[in-house]
C-alpha cells in the first residue's frame, strides 16, 4: 500500500512519464518541450517589459528606431538589450526597473528594485533616452531628459532633412 508509482502527467500536453518532472509551484508536473516553452513565455515577457528586444549578433547594434549607435549586450536570459553608450548615472538617480549592470561574465542583467550599495553606478536601456521614444514621464529625472534632448540633436545632425527616421518605441 502506498508503494505504487503514479508517473507524473504533464499538465501542458497531458502526456505520462518520460520527461515530466515536478516543476514546483505555480507550475506542477511539465516535460521538458512544455517546461521550455513556459520559460521562453516568461523569458519573452521579461524581455519586452525591460527593453530587451534588440537584435543579436551579427546584425548591428544600432537602435531601430533612431538609427544611433549602442552598447548591445546579452541579457541574463539570452535576449539582447541596447544600453546607451558612454553613460553610467548613479543607479539612485535612476527610475526602478530602467538600472542595468554588467556582470563580470559580459551579461547585462536589470537589478529591478534591488538595493545597491552605496555609490553604485549603473547603465541604462537606449530605449530610455531614444529620441524616438514614448514621452517621458513628467517625474523623469532632468538629466535623463537632458540625454534625450542630446539624442535628438545627434539624429537631426546625421538626418538633417528627414529627421529620426522612424518613430517608435526606441
Amino acid at each position: 500500500m502506498g508503494d505504487t508509482f503514479e508517473p507524473h502527467v504533464c499538465l501542458g500536453c497531458e502526456t505520462a512519464g518520460g520527461s515530466v518532472t515536478e516543476r514546483g509551484l505555480p507550475f506542477g508536473p511539465l516535460c521538458e518541450a512544455c517546461w521550455t516553452g513556459v520559460q521562453n513565455t516568461i523569458d519573452n515577457k521579461q524581455a519586452l517589459d525591460e527593453g530587451a528586444t534588440a537584435t543579436p549578433p551579427p546584425s548591428p547594434s544600432t537602435c531601430r528606431d533612431c538609427e544611433l549607435d549602442q552598447d548591445r549586450y546579452e541579457s541574463g536570459y539570452g535576449r539582447w538589450v541596447l544600453l546607451e553608450p558612454r553613460y553610467a548615472p548613479p543607479a539612485y538617480s535612476v527610475p526602478v526597473g530602467h538600472r542595468w549592470i554588467v556582470r563580470a561574465d559580459g551579461r547585462a542583467v536589470n537589478v529591478g528594485d534591488a538595493a545597491l550599495p552605496r555609490g553604485a553606478v549603473c547603465r541604462i536601456p537606449h530605449r530610455l533616452v531614444c529620441p524616438c521614444g514614448a514621452r517621458l514621464p513628467d517625474d523623469t529625472p532632468r538629466a535623463l531628459v537632458v540625454l534625450r534632448d542630446l539624442n535628438r540633436a545627434v539624429v537631426a545632425r546625421v538626418f538633417p532633412h528627414d529627421g529620426p527616421p522612424a518613430t517608435g518605441t526606441g
